[in-house]
């Protein structure tokens, strides 16, 4: 696969995909379902995210200290008969294990969670889709994004996707976010790097915004 996406990468660039889009003014940290339920491999949904939670520490660290703010997302059911979720959990029967209320939902202990740090509830893909996430990015100036979690071919590429039309400079942490599968992951971050979003490791983010929004 790596030989077919490095032939791609060629063909759009002579194209012009993958222009740089760069930071802005104020970055925001997107923490996506970081949750039990994804990041437990035992879970019906989840996968090994141990180095994913690792680099997202780091940039936990470095975002706090700056004083930017966070967002943490996590996908919970309220309703016993999963119509919260519409028709999505016939798709995926996992769903059904991301109760409200429930170990599962939980946002992965692992992770340097502060107070303060917001937490929105999802029901679908996007970070976006039904929450006041815009609301909050805008009150707090944000105009770019940096997007860590999983998985990077659902609920991470439609975060992405929406985060453009919206307006917002996407980042995505190549070495902080996951997929249960390799194929799918790498695919999602060529896509993404061609039509929607900066893909930067852990290092060069941190670097970055430690170099631009130093006070």
């Amino acid at each position: 696969m790596a030989a077919i996406l490095k032939d791609d990468e060629v063909f759009f660039k002579e194209r012009g995909f993958g222009k740089q889009l760069g930071f802005g003014n104020k970055p925001g940290l997107i923490v996506v379902d970081l949750i039990i339920g994804f990041t437990d491999p035992t879970m019906p949904m989840g996968s090994d995210l141990t180095e994913q939670i690792e680099n997202t520490n780091i940039l936990l660290d470095r975002v706090h200290q700056m004083g930017f703010p966070v967002y943490f997302t996590a996908i919970s059911y309220d309703d016993d008969t999963f119509a919260d979720s519409g028709i999505w959990y016939k798709k995926m029967e996992g769903l059904k294990t991301l109760k409200s209320g429930t170990e599962a939902v939980k946002v992965d202990p692992r992770l340097n969670k502060r107070p303060g740090d917001g937490l929105i509830i999802k029901k679908y893909a996007s970070a976006f889709f039904g929450t006041d996430l815009i609301a909050r990015l805008n009150t707090n100036h944000v105009d770019t994004v940096v997007i860590v979690g999983c998985t990077t071919s659902g609920c991470i590429r439609s975060t992405v996707v929406d985060a453009l039309q919206y307006g917002y400079r996407p980042i995505v942490v190549e070495d902080a976010v996951g997929d249960r599968s390799l194929a799918s992951h790498e695919q999602s971050l060529f896509d993404m790097r061609q039509k929607y979003a900066e893909i930067l490791k852990t290092t060069e983010v941190v670097d970055t915004i430690s170099s631009i929004y130093s006070k």
